[in-house]
């Protein structure tokens, strides 16, 4: 897309608004029982929604600090994303913490959360952890065990641990509790970054 079609991103309550009103949205529409000239009423206007905000997009750059795209946007944590299960991560002594509440959006099984939402949160949550502007990191490898299933619509806590780090090797291990149960537990290596890594996989240098 033309450099002129884009334009520099602007955070504002404006747009947390609109994600948290679409999340709540998206929950309603996976569980509805409207009646067909309901379904096709509402289409035409999401249609037309849609229509409105089509036209420039944002200008997407690389740093993660409060309020860029990056840390607003995240797939997993973003206040002003759309589907964002709202994983929002607590520095810990050698880690970090957080809970969320996972919603009827990403159910696999009935009243379970779906096993590939489990994976993302437990890789995102490491990923906070492993990488930092100084020292940016990727997941090389993530093993998981699910050792019962993680139950939709109640508080689970994901805790992460960075367990040592062996030259561009950090070595990790997380776990997602509900009601004092754990549910998963997964390790992880991430590598580190280099200048060349960057450039090759972000088209830029450290």
């Amino acid at each position: 897309m033309p450099l002129s079609d884009e334009a520099a991103w602007v955070p504002s309550d404006e747009r947390r608004e609109l994600g948290a009103a679409l999340r709540r949205l998206l929950d309603v529409v996976v569980r509805t029982a409207a009646e067909p000239a309901e379904l096709r009423a509402v289409t035409t206007a999401v249609e037309q929604l849609t229509a409105r905000l089509a036209g420039p997009v944002t200008k997407v750059d690389m740093s993660v600090a409060a309020g860029t795209y990056q840390e607003q946007m995240s797939l997993v944590g973003g206040r002003s994303h759309p589907i964002a299960p709202q994983l929002n991560l607590t520095p810990t002594q050698n880690g970090a913490e957080g809970v969320v509440v996972v919603g009827p959006l990403f159910e696999g099984g009935p009243g379970l959360v779906h096993g590939g939402i489990v994976a993302l949160l437990l890789d995102h949550a490491m990923g906070c952890v492993a990488a930092t502007p100084q020292r940016p990191a990727m997941t090389a490898r993530l093993t998981m065990r699910y050792r019962r299933p993680t139950p939709l619509g109640m508080p689970l806590t994901v805790s992460v641990r960075l367990d040592r780090i062996e030259g561009r090797k950090l070595h990790l291990s997380a776990e997602i509790t509900a009601d004092g149960v754990v549910t998963v537990e997964a390790e992880a290596v991430f590598l580190t970054l280099t200048e060349d890594n960057l450039e090759t996989v972000f088209g830029r240098a450290g």
